[in-house]
């Protein structure tokens, strides 16, 4: 499994992408970025009521022996009316991407634009929405310059994760925005979506340590009596969701900035843990604040994923029921019925159990589930969720749209 397989645990999965960017050479980390470059695919934004959505990872959009025409015949007799597809790492991308060669998985291959010609149209001609994923883990990058990577209160250096303020107001943010608005302009994508943008325990270098007096105005972290952090503190998971939040902020501004120019506006989604115990608060210690990122993203992506730690798809139910009671609205949130099982031989929950999971992340106000990876679906799970997704949802192009309307 790869991490850029849509939404994939890191702990699972990290070394496949890591493998693959020592294939091609380290990122680029520095340079300018050209003029902007015409359109790869020319298409109108598209909404819908419904979502009934699919991930590819990155191994499927770069198989140059990917049999594009099975892939349509199983999203088509799932009733598939979007497609996630992973664009993939700052450090490793799907394109030929002309200001970071270094990052290119196929120096002269469009394997995005392929993909999207492929798959953006259902049987009758009937336009699929499109979201792009973008894996922030930067595993390459902290290895060549181990500055960007978040730092534990032991000082340990986190392997994949950036710190803080390499984020938010540094080069690492900087380059995910860049990244953004490529692919907007690019693909005119219905949305674009960050996985993996989250914290661990890795945020309290000298450098985070100086932001979070910035942000919040105090004078040191929270500490226990004997002097150590207080690492759960709700102080220091409200500082990291707003930095998250006021990075999300930023990419909404370029999004904006693009359909300023292209008259097509791109939906920011964000990938969000799920708290089992407190739907509602989100998972503030790793920057997942649901209130506060749901002011920035046009859409988050709950994590449902079913076998990994074990949960029900009656627990999936009881988390929307509570979420439904929140002041979010419904519509801001998709839900992702993940087929990751550590604890199963095949590594992935059965045909049932996945079935289960769709039927109850569609409960509660819920009209967008995702199913992810494409990579692990068996003739059962395509079987199973045909039976479930009995119909393909209508989907209508909107050739303009303003900044702030979103593409639905």
């Amino acid at each position: 499994m790869s991490q850029c397989t849509a939404r994939t645990p890191a702990s699972a999965v990290a070394a496949t992408l890591t493998g693959l960017a020592a294939l091609v050479g380290v990122a680029a980390l520095a340079g300018c970025t050209p003029d902007p470059v015409p359109p790869t695919v020319d298409r109108p934004l598209v909404q819908a009521e419904e979502v009934h959505s699919v991930s590819l990872g990155i191994e499927d959009i770069t198989d140059t022996e990917q049999d594009w025409d099975a892939v349509r015949e199983h999203l088509d007799a799932a009733h598939v009316n979007m497609v996630t597809l992973a664009a993939g790492r700052v450090e490793f991308v799907a394109f030929d991407w002309a200001a970071h060669p270094d990052a290119v998985a196929e120096e002269g291959t469009d394997h995005l634009a392929r993909a999207i010609d492929e798959l953006a149209e259902s049987p009758d001609g009937e336009p699929r929405r499109v979201d792009l994923l973008i894996d922030a883990l930067i595993p390459a990058w902290i290895k060549k310059d181990p500055s960007v990577g978040g730092v534990g209160e032991d000082g340990s250096r986190s392997e994949y994760t950036p710190s803080a303020s390499a984020i938010h107001d540094g080069p690492v943010g900087a380059r995910f925005l860049e990244l953004v608005e490529e692919l907007a302009r690019r693909y005119q994508p219905d949305q674009i979506t960050f996985s993996e943008l989250k914290f661990d325990d890795e945020t309290f270098g000298q450098d985070d340590a100086a932001l979070y007096r910035e942000m919040t105005g105090e004078d040191d972290w929270p500490r226990e009596a004997d002097g150590s952090i207080h690492q759960d503190a709700p102080e220091i998971g409200e500082w990291r969701s707003q930095v998250l939040a006021d990075f999300l902020d930023q990419a909404s501004a370029v999004l904006d900035d693009v359909a300023a120019d292209t008259g097509k506006r791109t939906n920011l989604g964000m990938d969000v843990l799920i708290n089992w115990e407190d739907p509602v608060k989100g998972v503030p210690d790793a920057g997942l604040s649901y209130p506060l990122l749901a002011g920035a993203a046009d859409r988050l992506v709950l994590w449902g994923y079913l076998g990994i730690g074990d949960h029900s798809p009656q627990e999936l139910e009881q988390v929307l029921a509570e979420l439904a009671g929140s002041d979010i609205p419904m519509e801001k949130f998709i839900v992702s019925v993940g087929l990751w099982d550590l604890s199963q031989p095949d590594d992935s929950i059965s045909a049932g159990l996945m079935a289960r999971g769709v039927r109850a992340a569609s409960t509660n106000g819920v009209t967008a589930v995702n199913v992810t990876p494409f990579t692990l679906m068996t003739p059962e799970h395509w079987s199973a969720l045909s039976e479930v997704w009995r119909t393909l949802p209508p989907t209508t192009p909107s050739v303009r749209t303003s900044p702030s309307e979103g593409s639905g």
